[in-house]
């Protein structure tokens, strides 16, 4: 068997090297029946399903390929695996595999900074440290499980240890940008702008355009923002924004016919659904654009004794994926809505409770935090009658400002690197949010971030009201809320609800005008 299956591993490079996907697919599954615990092999088949859009299939092959791993203790290809099931969300299986692997083991070992990132991107962060320091106990300090470490410390509140743990990472590696950046936006510096001049030697070693470059960027906006410089911090963020926009593809026009054809599609007679379901656990899906007090609203919510929470999720994107048989992740991202008109929703409602299950416990509500969800909103009330949609507003300067100033990871939020797309899409945002409201009233409750901060305690009642809980008074304390949170604002939610941001963008107002034109063009201001 063993000359068999080397001759096919042969064939299938041959075949991959030739572009010829047929035959590679074809040599794959010929070693798969041969040994179905060649791991490789199902991680192969699975890319190939993700490029042919055949979700199910993709999912499938990426399980098995975690089954492979598991029973054949193949270590080896334990992070290959987690990487590939990362994009299903698969958060208990990759829980799971790397839980449950020998981490001893040299392959293992070798790969701690991977698999600790694995698990602290699906809210595993105690996992995370485990393995962090029994991997710490094999080798030498190295940047990389420091960094990780930290990042840990710090989505679970920790963070005086984060910091010391941040600062041991740069002291490995002086020119890591990503520990600059992270660091800038964990903690201020003491006193500030002490931090300027290692981040701009760092800055003069790294390549032009490159991630780390514009990653120390961002960190200098921070701290040159924080030491009470708007002028030189602006200077960073507009070459760091600017280097960031070369990088991503984003097209506002398309982006508006494809908002325009969601709302053609998702009118009252198709959002109409079945009476909420007595008895069945209610989601609650906070939305809206990013940095407008999304994570806070959580963090109020979730300090309720009835409400879990499940942080950032994707789960609905996820069930939506598997009953349409398509890679979905949002209607920005989708060429055309026709699949959506005969999709079978409480299909996909179903799916997404049986997702969630875990996370919600004995609870009957289960907070879902993920602001890309506002666009699905209409999907939402279809396929989950029962669900709750609160949706965060902010002055438009201030919200865009926000998101200007922001450094995302990936590409979700393209719009944000550039004045006037911003601009561009907060009014689109705005045009559907109106539809939500006009089309779903009694699913729909918007919160405008300055009155949260202004009257918590008002629009706390208000909001727990929608939900259909009692008020709970100590629940605006958020500093009480020890839950873990891996958002952008992971380190500023655990001070008490404040409103210094209110009004932030006036410190930049002669450099934001672009921004304030095009808003003012659309009637924002």
């Amino acid at each position: 068997m063993e000359q068999q299956l080397a001759q096919h591993w042969a064939q299938a490079k041959g075949y991959e090297a030739a572009r010829d996907r047929a035959g590679a697919k074809a040599a794959y599954e010929a070693i798969l029946k041969l040994d179905a615990g060649q791991t490789a092999a199902w991680l192969r088949l699975s890319a190939f399903a993700t490029a042919e859009d055949r979700y199910r299939t993709a999912r499938l092959n990426a399980l098995s390929a975690a089954k492979a791993v598991a029973d054949g203790r193949d270590w080896k290809h334990l992070p290959f695996a987690t990487m590939r099931l990362l994009g299903f969300d698969e958060r208990d299986t990759i829980r799971d595999l790397i839980v449950n692997a020998d981490w001893s083991h040299r392959d293992v070992i070798a790969q701690s900074a991977v698999l600790s990132q694995h698990l602290w991107l699906i809210n595993e962060y105690e996992a995370a440290l485990r393995l962090i320091d029994e991997a710490q106990r094999h080798v030498r300090a190295h940047p990389l499980l420091s960094y990780s470490r930290a990042n840990a410390l710090r989505y679970c509140g920790r963070m005086d240890e984060a910091t010391a743990e941040y600062e041991r990472c740069i002291a490995l590696a002086p020119d890591y940008a990503f520990a600059h950046w992270s660091l800038a936006y964990h903690q201020k510096s003491d006193p500030p702008g002490s931090r300027v001049d290692r981040i701009r030697r760092a800055k003069a070693a790294a390549a032009e355009g490159s991630q780390e470059r514009i990653h120390l960027c961002y960190a200098l906006f921070k701290e040159l923002d924080d030491a009470g410089d708007p002028d030189q911090a602006w200077s960073e963020l507009h070459e760091g924004a600017s280097a960031m926009r070369r990088l991503l593809p984003y097209d506002a026009a398309e982006e508006r016919r494809r908002l325009a054809e969601l709302q053609d599609l998702t009118s009252a007679d198709f959002l109409a659904a079945p009476n909420a379901p007595v008895g069945v656990r209610v989601p609650v899906f906070v939305v809206g654009m990013p940095r407008t007090g999304t994570t806070l609203v959580e963090r109020i919510l979730s300090n309720h004794d009835k409400l879990a929470t499940g942080g950032e999720l994707n789960d609905f994107g996820q069930s939506a994926s598997w009953e349409t048989d398509h890679f979905f992740s949002s209607p920005l991202r989708e060429p055309s809505l026709d699949r959506w008109r005969a999709a079978d929703y409480a299909a996909m409602g179903a799916d997404y409770l049986r997702r969630t299950d875990r996370l919600a416990g004995a609870h009957g509500f289960l907070i879902d935090k993920n602001p890309l969800n506002f666009f699905n909103a209409g999907f939402i009330r279809k396929a989950l009658p029962q669900a709750k949609i609160i949706c965060l507003v902010r002055e438009p300067l201030d919200a865009c400002f926000s998101n200007l100033k922001e450094l995302f990871s990936g590409d979700a939020y393209a719009y944000s690197y550039d004045q006037e797309e911003l601009a561009d899409h907060y009014i689109e945002f705005d045009k559907l949010r109106s539809h939500w409201e006009e089309t779903m009233p009694e699913h729909l409750h918007t919160v405008r971030y300055e009155d949260l901060v202004k009257d918590p305690a008002g629009v706390t009642k208000s909001m727990m009201a929608f939900c259909g809980v009692a008020y709970a008074p100590d629940s605006i304390d958020i500093t009480r809320n020890a839950t873990p949170v891996s958002t952008a604002s992971s380190s500023q939610v655990r001070q008490p609800i404040h409103a210094r941001n209110v009004d932030a963008w006036e410190r930049y107002s002669a450099h934001l005008e672009p921004l304030r034109r095009k808003l003012d063009a659309g009637r924002m201001l």
